[in-house]
């Protein structure tokens, strides 16, 4: 390894250092005030989530900000070479800037091996983690949590995945309720969902430590709901069931994964769930109904090629970030800045625009790799020359 390896590797990778811890803190930080500040202030949860949420947010952070850092670096590094005229330096030496790019090429890849690995294995079980962080504070302190929740008039509150229930308890002491009415509106994505009314003259919440879950018990409860739809598509009569007592929620103490959300998902689990998609519409056109999973399977791709893709964001940003910091003038550092918050941005939002088919997909999700590499060549030919 050469000496000018060290002096531009080491410049570069300090810089990269510092922006994540940079960005990172930012992004950070701005999730935990938007997810943790209805537990801590309505709730009343303990503050030791705020630790569990932020090492579970961390990981998912960084899969945007180490590329986004790294350019920033290259940036920063190649315009002040350049304005300081070291650059010139360099090739009086005999070393090309092709020569001089090596060590940032290296260490992108290095970096794109990085964010394959929180990619493919960190990051959906992080994600999972902190979309599931209510109910990991519920469970540490399920009593009062949920006496909160009765008198704020809104138990669906406590986790966001059920957005579409309404509840309403007329009164509650933390475990026991009277006068349960709980409404879920059924998911118009879904052919097979209904709208589902419960009522209860008395409801209790069980903690199960041994079972390591949580129950709520109903008694002298109604459960109303849309009936299956006809051959017109319209509702049928509504259907009615009473019962003594019923368990109709369970709730473990650590929640699997949605399948709602690829994000949470293992590239192995959404295949799989990609093929129990496909075999329901196979019922469906059975059954004589239009398919209808199949319009859900492109989300799904675009979440394994995505992953894959945005994996060799730094890799792409080499070949484009040394040819554009090089023409940043003189004590202009302001400009690297700029140009990293530009082709960063414009980088992710393109690669989350998506497609209709397969190949679409692919093409969306890899294209931006495939600009900024064309790009970045074209451009450092024509520095090199320069």
């Amino acid at each position: 390894m050469r000496l000018s390896d060290r002096y531009i590797g080491r410049q570069v990778l300090v810089g990269t250092l510092f922006a994540i811890i940079l960005l990172s803190s930012i992004l950070v930080l701005g999730s935990v005030f938007q997810t943790i500040r209805t537990l801590l202030v309505d709730f009343g949860a303990p503050v030791s989530i705020i630790f569990e949420f932020i090492v579970a947010a961390i990981p998912f952070s960084l899969i945007y900000t180490i590329p986004w850092a790294f350019l920033s670096a290259v940036l920063l590094v190649f315009g002040r070479l350049s304005s300081d005229n070291e650059l010139i330096g360099f090739r009086v030496a005999g070393l090309s800037l092709y020569r001089l790019a090596l060590p940032v090429f290296m260490l992108g890849l290095l970096l794109s091996g990085l964010c394959m690995w929180l990619n493919l294995e960190i990051a959906p079980k992080a994600k999972s983690t902190s979309k599931h962080i209510a109910t990991r504070a519920f469970f540490m302190n399920p009593r009062s949590m949920l006496s909160a929740a009765a008198e704020k008039d809104g138990l669906a509150r406590l986790e966001q995945s059920l957005e579409n229930v309404r509840a309403y308890i007329e009164k509650s002491d933390g475990s026991k309720m009277e006068g349960l009415h709980l409404f879920q509106v059924g998911d118009p994505n879904d052919p097979d969902s209904a709208d589902i009314y419960v009522h209860a003259m008395k409801a209790e919440a069980v903690i199960d430590t041994e079972a390591q879950q949580f129950r709520l018990h109903l008694y002298d409860a109604m459960f109303e709901t849309t009936g299956e739809a006809g051959p017109d598509g319209k509702p049928g009569a509504p259907e009615v069931v009473i019962a003594g007592e019923s368990v109709p929620v369970v709730l473990p103490f650590t929640p699997a994964p949605s399948k709602q959300d690829p994000g949470t998902m293992s590239i192995a689990a959404i295949r799989d769930y990609m093929e129990e998609l496909e075999q329901l519409d196979v019922e469906r056109v059975k059954e004589g109904k239009p398919a209808f999973w199949k319009y859900k399977l492109p989300n799904y791709e675009a979440e394994i090629q995505g992953r894959f893709a945005s994996s060799f964001a730094c890799l792409a940003f080499a070949f484009i970030g040394i040819p554009l910091g090089i023409k940043a003038r003189r004590k202009d550092t302001s400009t690297g800045l700029i140009l990293s918050l530009l082709i960063g941005a414009a980088y992710f939002i393109c690669g989350m625009i998506g497609g209709s088919s397969s190949s679409g997909v692919m093409i969306a999700a890899w294209a931006p790799n495939v600009v900024c590499v064309l790009l970045g060549m074209f451009l450092l030919r024509r520095a090199r020359f320069r």
